[in-house]
């Protein structure tokens, strides 16, 4: 067992008690100059307050030395505070759309019957014949026969007879009783054209 001396432990008691005494010194002087330069720093600049822009909010407080009080102006009605007026929009609004009536659904009504042509008209053919006594000249229009002209020779007589229909009878008759000529000719329509004939007496 190793034994200490008391004056060993004396001399290290005091030993950590001057450590103890120097760190606290030197500690102590480093943290007031820290605070000395500190406070130099701020005093050297200048003191700007802190305004908070919103409505209603307490001035905010500086940590710079000496304190200012920053006060707000507060909007009153003689004084208002300038707003922003956007400009109305204005939207287009297309004109209205005429609406095309509901078509009609059903039975589609049937077409008129096609009217039938009227019937092509016969043409007309017309002939002249010359006979003794005279001339005649008759004119066929289908089975319609019509008489033109019966002109009597010189010194001969002339007698038309329509009434049979479809034909035309003409005589020249000349002379007196005794010596008396007589020419009669029939005239009717053959497939719409003119035929004469002469009868037998």
């Amino acid at each position: 067992m190793v034994v200490i001396p008391r004056s060993t432990i004396a001399m290290a008691a005091i030993w950590f008690v001057a450590v103890a005494g120097v760190s606290a010194t030197a500690w102590f002087a480093i943290d007031r100059a820290g605070r000395d330069l500190t406070n130099a720093s701020v005093s050297t600049l200048a003191p700007a307050p802190l305004i908070t822009p919103t409505q209603g909010a307490a001035p905010a407080k500086t940590r710079a030395k000496p304190k200012l009080t920053a006060t707000t102006k507060t909007t009153t009605d003689a004084d208002p505070s300038p707003t922003h007026l956007h400009p109305p929009v204005l939207v287009p609004v297309a004109p209205p759309t005429a609406v095309a009536p509901p078509t009609q659904t059903g039975t589609p009504r049937p077409a008129p019957p096609a009217q039938p042509s009227p019937p092509a008209q016969p043409t007309a053919q017309d002939k002249t014949i010359s006979v003794n006594g005279g001339l005649i000249s008759v004119r066929c229009t289908g089975d319609a026969i019509a008489l033109r002209v019966a002109q009597p020779d010189n010194q001969w007589r002339v007698t038309v007879d329509t009434s049979q229909p479809g034909q035309i009878s003409v005589t020249f008759t000349s002379g007196g009783d005794e010596d008396q000529q007589r020419t009669q000719v029939m005239a009717v329509c053959t497939n719409g054209a003119p035929a004469f004939s002469s009868p037998r007496h």
